[in-house]
């Protein structure tokens, strides 16, 4: 049996007041983790989950839009390395050549950014989230956080979609699944609402299986506590609807004995290769 056991790295942190982000919340700000997944598996071989921000946001040029420098100015994210990848990957004693296979859990700008620095990587995303983007026009996909500028220009070659493997059963009650390696240790499933094509990780055969439940929420509270925000936070979601759907689903995996973990929520996890972010 093999068991897929994930690292994650913060390639970044944004500095939002809680209040926003967690129904009863204070104004501090806290400071938001940027994670990037790193995992090992025998087909998919060196694999990230994301690229978090990338070189293409750290190192701002001026060919890059208008849009996207706004994007970019709005956020004004903490950039711990200019090379966040290169980075996480030497804690563990690799380099960016060494990646096989890249997972996107969805197509926002702070997930894909990265994705210049893995040239030889395979890339697997949602054919749904690849679909809406190319048939909504730059201004549409900026107003979503979604710049295609980012993407590598020979990303068609390299890319599959997580809708061509097998479906079979998730656990703990979270519906069906993608089972992209066909031996259950990796399954993607369809958390909508966040963005189209917006997808978490199972780790289905680990001792406590893990839901890395990506950006369904920021804080981990929110779900597991009832304490999803209300406007403006809510209005930045594609679906708020689904969004409640989705996160109903992970409150009862957890309730079930799932562990689960978000992108940018900031608690220090055994699996963060990080210490504390600071204030």
């Amino acid at each position: 049996m093999t068991k897929v056991d994930p690292r994650f790295f913060t390639s970044s942190i944004l500095r939002v007041p809680e209040r926003l982000l967690l129904k009863g919340g204070v104004w501090r700000r806290v400071p938001l983790r940027v994670r990037i997944g790193y995992f090992h598996h025998p087909v998919l071989g060196h694999t990230l989950i994301d690229t978090g921000y990338g070189a293409a946001l750290t190192r701002p040029t001026k060919r890059q839009s208008l849009l996207l420098r706004l994007y970019r100015a709005l956020l004004r994210p903490d950039t711990l390395t200019d090379w966040p990848i290169a980075a996480g990957l030497g804690r563990l004693g690799l380099r960016t050549g060494d990646i096989q296979t890249v997972l996107l859990s969805h197509l926002h700008a702070d997930h894909i950014s990265g994705l210049a620095e893995v040239p030889q990587a395979r890339v697997l995303c949602s054919r749904q989230a690849w679909e809406a983007m190319q048939g909504q026009s730059p201004v549409a996909n900026a107003k979503e956080g979604v710049f295609a500028e980012l993407l590598p220009q020979d990303l068609p070659s390299r890319l599959s979609f997580f809708e061509d493997a097998p479906v079979g059963p998730a656990p703990l009650g979270l519906g069906q699944a993608h089972d992209i390696v066909g031996d259950g240790s990796v399954l993607i499933v369809d958390l909508p609402g966040h963005l189209t094509g917006h997808v978490g990780l199972c780790f289905a055969k680990l001792p406590t299986p893990l839901l890395y439940a990506t950006d369904a929420q920021w804080l981990l509270p929110a779900i597991l506590q009832d304490r999803c925000p209300g406007p403006p936070a809510k209005l930045i979601f594609h679906n708020w609807t689904a969004a409640m759907q989705s996160v109903g689903r992970i409150r009862a995996f957890a309730d079930a004995g799932g562990d689960v973990m978000l992108c940018h929520d900031p608690q220090v996890r055994d699996r963060d290769l990080d210490g504390e972010v600071g204030p």
